[in-house]
């Protein structure tokens, strides 16, 4: 689980204080409206989440940094990768699915691009020359940009999570 450095951020290990601004994060109407079903997550919810991201990192290698603001340490969200063992077919089989998420008061300072410009920067270490894709939903304008920043272009529209999306990708 190494830890990345970009200008204005860390990437690193999520750890158990990070729980709270993580849950917060989640149960904000703005940030969960584009994710799975579009509904706040419960603490609970929240929970389950936050191990997962923890195992990914055990039994996958990979999985979710946390985002942390090098000037003043302020927890900002997650990017990193995820196998979600989602029902896409054989063509998306075993492919990593790259995602972001911040907190509301991060939107709009480039914070996205640059950990996920970071988290693909390691990947292409980890996963080599790959494929990997990104899902967002048709309606998320800031993730699309950031998709397209980081150079994913659109392959698909179909439904995930029970929800229309679109299907970004790239080659590592």
């Amino acid at each position: 689980m190494s830890v990345r450095e970009t200008a204005r951020l860390v990437l690193r290990v999520h750890r158990l204080e990070d729980f709270a601004p993580y849950a917060a994060m989640w149960a904000d109407p703005d940030v969960s409206r584009h994710i799975a079903d579009g509904a706040p997550r419960s603490e609970e919810t929240s929970w389950a989440s936050f191990l997962s991201m923890a195992g990914h990192w055990q039994l996958l290698g990979f999985g979710n940094w946390a985002i942390e603001e090098k000037a003043g340490g302020r927890y900002l969200g997650v990017v990193g990768f995820a196998e979600r063992k989602r029902d896409r077919g054989a063509e998306l089989a075993g492919v990593p699915e790259i995602g972001w998420t911040l907190v509301t008061a991060a939107a709009g300072k480039g914070y996205a691009t640059e950990a996920a410009n970071a988290a693909l920067e390691w990947g292409r270490k980890r996963f080599g020359p790959s494929r990997v894709i990104a899902i967002v939903a048709p309606d998320n304008l800031a993730s699309t940009r950031v998709a397209e920043k980081c150079g994913f272009k659109e392959f698909h529209r179909g439904p995930s999570a029970g929800r229309p999306r679109v299907f970004f990708d790239k080659v590592l």
